[in-house]
């Protein structure tokens, strides 16, 4: 009866009957670990899969310098404020005692106050930021 069967099939009945054998072999190879991959997407895949790999680990560890740089730099603001805060101290103090020394109210000598403005214009002139260097653009 089988060879009866081999008579009776059309051209696309040995179309059908040679794709199912194909699609059995395949399911077979697949179960046994054969793999076939003529255009190598799986190779192709894999690389893509690394270079993300590689993007993420190098933008990693460019967050963990940012958040490095980021705390360095808060400590040297914040050493920078303390800094600020103790001239402000020193100022303060030394204004005071100035104040109320008993040669408050004792002008200088002209030359020795010319030497004072002199040293104050140097002193605007390298920090032009601090506070109070508005009189380093008098002409006096």
């Amino acid at each position: 009866m089988n060879g009866g069967l081999l008579r009776t099939l059309t051209p696309l009945g040995w179309l059908a009957a040679f794709g199912l054998v194909v699609v059995l072999i395949l399911i077979v190879g697949r179960g046994l670990g054969v793999r076939w991959d003529p255009l190598h997407l799986q190779a192709r895949r894999l690389e893509a899969v690394q270079r993300r790999a590689d993007q993420a680990e190098a933008q990693t560890a460019a967050r963990a310098l940012e958040a490095a740089a980021r705390g360095r730099q808060v400590e040297v603001l914040d050493a920078f404020h303390q800094q600020a805060e103790a001239v402000a101290r020193a100022t303060a103090t030394a204004e005071t005692r100035a104040r109320t020394a008993d040669d408050a109210d004792t002008p200088l000598d002209p030359a020795r106050a010319q030497r004072l403005r002199d040293h104050d214009r140097e002193l605007c002139r390298l920090a032009p930021a601090v506070a109070g260097c508005a009189a380093a653009s008098d002409p006096s």
